[in-house]
């Protein structure tokens, strides 16, 4: 009987042991993730003014018939503590749940520097003429 107790004994603290072991590798794991998770957020912020070097040759008026060519008629909307749709009044509201919408990258409130602030007023412009557009052949086929 000394001998069962004996062997429960050291099976449940091997068990123990083994299951205190997988909980610290989880958790190194875990902590490696997280680290990897701010290390890319922080070279998507550094790399934030760079994704819209794409505006300068930007076409709104080609890439709204593009668009409208393929029946896609989802407008374009800025994110910040308010979704805002650059080209459409507010008493559009209708239309942005017609048509459908997507949010630009780089388009919310925060600003770091003067020159993300020409680019941000580039991209609302881009995204005026896109949206006054599209909407207009949304409202025409829906």
């Amino acid at each position: 009987m000394n001998n069962q107790i004996f062997c429960l004994t050291i099976v449940v603290s091997v068990a123990c042991l083994f299951l205190s072991c997988s909980q610290t590798t989880t958790s190194s794991q875990s902590q490696k993730t997280e680290a990897t998770i701010v290390n890319q957020s922080t070279k998507n912020a550094t790399n934030q003014s760079n994704d819209l070097s794409w505006l300068r040759y930007a076409d709104p008026k080609a890439d709204a018939n593009l668009a409208i060519d393929k029946r896609d008629f989802t407008l374009l909307a800025f994110a910040g503590r308010v979704t805002t749709f650059p080209g459409i009044d507010d008493a559009s509201s209708g239309l942005q749940q017609q048509c459908g919408y997507r949010l630009l990258a780089n388009s919310s409130d925060a600003l770091r520097s003067p020159s993300e602030l020409d680019l941000r007023k580039k991209l609302y412009q881009y995204a005026a003429t896109f949206n006054q557009i599209v909407s207009t052949a949304c409202q025409k086929n829906k």
